[in-house]
């Protein structure tokens, strides 16, 4: 408590404190100072008088009333709680006034420091400016540096709502401080105050001995009629309130705000799941996209009709000509080949739009260095891979004709010598980026495609070479600026399709 006590009797000295410490202070000063003298760890001829200086001063400052005596008036109680009169009325701990609506009230502060919090409390017996006051400072130290740690993170709102409901008032003391207030009142012969003290003191009283002493200072003040009351000066509200509750009603919407900005709902396309055109009939002309996985392409409208072609998932389509029946639908390709689909197989819309979405998804576990993403054809060749870039790489091997043989990835920095390479013939396309996608055999952030602009070949030196003497060829993804042999740009579409 900040107080303009004095120390005659040095009670917050022999404890090693300021006057006017609060209740969490003596307490851990108390705690130390009696395990130091105690007489069966203190062997000096003064052990025992000093042990009993610190139990009197810890009796005399540990309770509220009696400390709030000693704070006011330098001196100990002379009357207990059991006196029908007490000496001069308390005052407010921290301006020194004399008020007749005191409350002891207590407010939680917390400190965070990282990976761990504090917690505190600013107590004592107040008048309600003072209180408003103890309650703004809590509530400051807790919002200047409470949420810097997670247990901070679930505190701070708990305290700062409490602290706006006007903190902790003890019932048990609050009784105490209100008949010690009345009684010295009743003393001072200001019998209406002594009432009005009395009646607030039985909102508190929930012990049998309080309530009995309630009783006593309503019956001695019986005479005063119970219609001239106070006006009460602790409810809610106020410019005080006010300026605690709208920084908390703000931080929900604040939360609320950085969240809305983290998932960029705005950003997402929509689900096709949500709207399939099997519903619908189709229109020639109309553009829609592929929905499932290897969509067959039939030379007729029946289910066993002989294939043309797959399409892939996204694979965009224009719609040529509905047949009569609504199952079907007659597309033509992005290669030009025109077939039929099953009607349900084909979302609106083009598939762009809705691929990303998927991807991400559908992104699977990071690939291990060196992993083989794909292989369709198995050999003895192998290839050295330089990755010198800050960006992953996936690299494929294609054929003349566009059939992807492997595919493999390389991490940011790696050297990596991938083995398993049939013989023939390949062209290089690789990409880089991050986050990428199993799904779809993309990178969802930063990816670049591009193509070596020379071909590869693999094949054994002579006819009579054992199998494990073979050529080892090397590639690198971002060559020396000298090197003549620099790599092309390639569209993401072109580097993902596999013909």
């Amino acid at each position: 408590m900040n107080t303009i006590a004095r120390d005659p009797k040095g009670y917050y000295a022999i404890l090693g404190l300021a006057p006017g410490a609060d209740a969490g202070a003596i307490k851990s000063a108390y705690r130390s100072r009696v395990k130091k003298v105690h007489p069966d760890r203190n062997t000096s001829k003064r052990a025992q008088e000093e042990f009993q200086r610190v139990i009197e001063a810890y009796g005399v400052l540990k309770d509220v009333v009696r400390r709030a005596e000693y704070d006011t008036f330098g001196q100990e109680s002379t009357h207990d709680d059991d006196a029908q009169v007490a000496g001069a009325p308390i005052a407010c701990c921290d301006c020194g006034a004399l008020t007749a609506q005191p409350r002891y009230v207590v407010y939680h502060w917390v400190r965070s420091y990282l990976v761990w919090a504090k917690t505190g409390t600013v107590e004592g017996i107040f008048c309600r400016a003072c209180a408003d006051r103890a309650a703004v400072r809590a509530s400051t130290i807790t919002w200047a540096l409470g949420w810097w740690s997670l247990p901070g993170l679930l505190l701070a709102p708990l305290v700062l709502l409490r602290n706006l409901l006007g903190g902790a008032k003890p019932r048990h003391e609050n009784a105490r401080v209100l008949i010690r207030q009345g009684r010295a009142f009743l003393g001072r012969g200001e019998l209406e105050l002594a009432r009005s003290l009395a009646l607030q003191a039985n909102r508190f009283a929930s012990m049998p001995d309080d309530r009995a002493r309630v009783e006593d200072l309503l019956h001695a003040t019986r005479e005063v009629s119970d219609n001239r009351r106070l006006k009460t000066r602790w409810r809610l509200g106020g410019g005080v309130f006010l300026a605690q509750a709208l920084p908390l009603l703000a931080l929900p919407v604040t939360v609320g705000v950085f969240a809305l900005i983290a998932a960029k709902p705005w950003d997402q396309p929509v689900a096709t799941a949500a709207a399939p055109i099997a519903m619908q009939p189709a229109r020639s002309g109309e553009i829609r996209h592929v929905a499932v996985d290897s969509l067959k392409v039939r030379m007729a409208p029946l289910a066993g009709a002989p294939v043309l072609t797959l399409l892939d998932r996204f694979t965009t389509v224009e719609v040529s000509d509905a047949p009569g029946d609504p199952e079907w639908v007659k597309v033509r390709t992005p290669s030009g080949i025109d077939g039929f689909v099953e009607t349900r197989s084909l979302y609106a819309g083009s598939g762009g739009r809705f691929k990303a979405q998927w991807c991400n998804e559908n992104r699977g576990a990071q690939p291990g260095a060196g992993e083989i993403l794909t292989r369709r054809v198995s050999g003895d060749h192998r290839l050295l891979v330089h990755n010198e870039g800050r960006r992953d790489g996936v690299v494929k091997l294609k054929t003349m004709a566009g059939n992807t043989v492997t595919t493999f990835y390389v991490p940011a920095t790696y050297h990596i010598g991938i083995g398993g390479i049939p013989e023939g013939t390949y062209r290089i396309e690789f990409a880089t980026g991050s986050r990428y996608s199993r799904g779809c055999g993309i990178f969802l952030d930063e990816m670049q495609a591009s193509v070596l602009p020379v071909t590869l070949t693999f094949k054994y030196q002579s006819a009579g070479t054992i199998r494990s003497l073979t050529n080892i060829a090397e590639i690198s993804l971002y060559p020396a600026s000298d090197d003549p042999i620099q790599p092309q740009p390639l569209s993401p579409d072109r580097f993902a399709a596999d013909e």
